[in-house]
């Protein structure tokens, strides 16, 4: 039996915690969460943090063992990640049948809260990766994780005068960086396609669990923003995101160079993540003394939500890719909204 989390569960939430797995590398790096005070922070499910926690309990009538599964839902968006599941995957199927069982009724639970879209990101050959495939989550992009371990020793160039920190008013200058330099498939993915003449702000983006520990920087040349960083920072690490043209060394170089003078007396590891279309950074990472440490993946299952409106055709992402690593997402996929026809 799966059902949401009670007070009365709390000591084996405890016990299971210990056995969980991050299905959110990204905030499991920098911040990582108990599952047992998130579940204690959400008691109704998806409503005040956005939290919802689903634990199985272990029957004679049922394979499925003792488990839990937990989401959070990104402020202002109808989106949620999955954060952690319990048990750990290892050779047993019944653990295999857990996930299953919990992840399906993750999906239901988000889409009868108007959840359309829910993300996992996982390293690329865990055994996390097959199992979210077989519940519907279709792996979008693939990233290398680049980390800086030791904060630098060597003397910092000259700063770049074009460098300065991202002001309120760049949002439309980050849609068209995004627009320009990112496959479709993977906007799609994220919802980054900016709807209604709304510029989105992706300041914001994947960074929903701690949005007052954002920074971005950006590189402004003849009072045009060309590229930028955005720097999330966390207790435990910090993450840099890049958007912009890879291939600008100049540009890039003094990015990552300012990024990390910004982070100099932390002594936290500074991560960054980059995917195929943006592989022209790894160099320049490189040159910085960051080392690759793994590979990741990142997954959406788009989700059928319920709404109170007439039946109509299902809409259908049609979306054309020549970037490797880029998974197409309409891949024999299609993203379908429930409706309930009124009487």
């Amino acid at each position: 039996m799966i059902r949401p989390f009670q007070l009365r569960d709390s000591f084996l939430l405890q016990k299971l915690g210990r056995q969980s797995a991050p299905l959110q590398i990204e905030q499991h790096l920098l911040r990582p969460q108990w599952p047992l005070w998130m579940a204690l922070g959400a008691p109704v499910p998806w409503y005040g943090s956005g939290r919802a926690t689903f634990l199985s309990r272990r029957s004679n009538d049922s394979p499925v063992s003792e488990g839990f599964v937990q989401a959070s839902k990104r402020p202002g968006r109808p989106e949620a990640d999955v954060c952690y599941i319990a048990p750990r995957l290892g050779q047993n199927a019944a653990e295999t049948k857990t996930w299953q069982a919990l992840l399906e009724y993750l999906i239901a639970q988000a889409g009868d809260s108007g959840v359309q879209r829910l993300y996992a990101c996982v390293p690329s050959q865990d055994n996390a990766a097959p199992v979210l495939a077989s519940c519907g989550f279709v792996r979008y992009v693939r990233e290398t994780l680049f980390r800086l371990q030791s904060p630098r020793i060597a003397p910092f160039p000259p700063a770049d005068t074009h460098v300065r920190p991202q002001r309120e008013q760049d949002s439309w200058a980050f849609q068209r960086l995004t627009d320009q330099h990112t496959p479709p498939v993977v906007q799609r993915a994220e919802g980054a396609i900016a709807k209604n003449n709304e510029a989105t702000d992706h300041l914001v983006f994947q960074t929903w669990w701690q949005p007052e520990h954002i920074r971005g920087i950006v590189y402004e040349q003849d009072e045009e923003i060309v590229a930028a960083i955005r720097i999330h920072r966390g207790r435990a690490g910090h993450w840099l995101h890049f958007v912009g043209d890879p291939t600008a060394s100049k540009v890039t170089d003094a990015l990552i160079a300012h990024s990390i003078r910004t982070l100099q007396n932390s002594e936290r590891p500074i991560y960054c993540s980059v995917r195929p279309y943006q592989n022209a950074l790894g160099p320049a990472l490189r040159n910085e003394a960051f080392e690759p440490v793994t590979e990741l993946s990142r997954f959406v299952k788009y989700n059928t939500i319920r709404t109170r409106e007439p039946a109509r055709n299902k809409p259908r992402i049609l979306v054309e890719t020549s970037f490797p690593g880029i998974i197409s997402t309409d891949a024999n996929t299609t993203v379908t909204t429930m409706k309930n026809k009124v009487a």
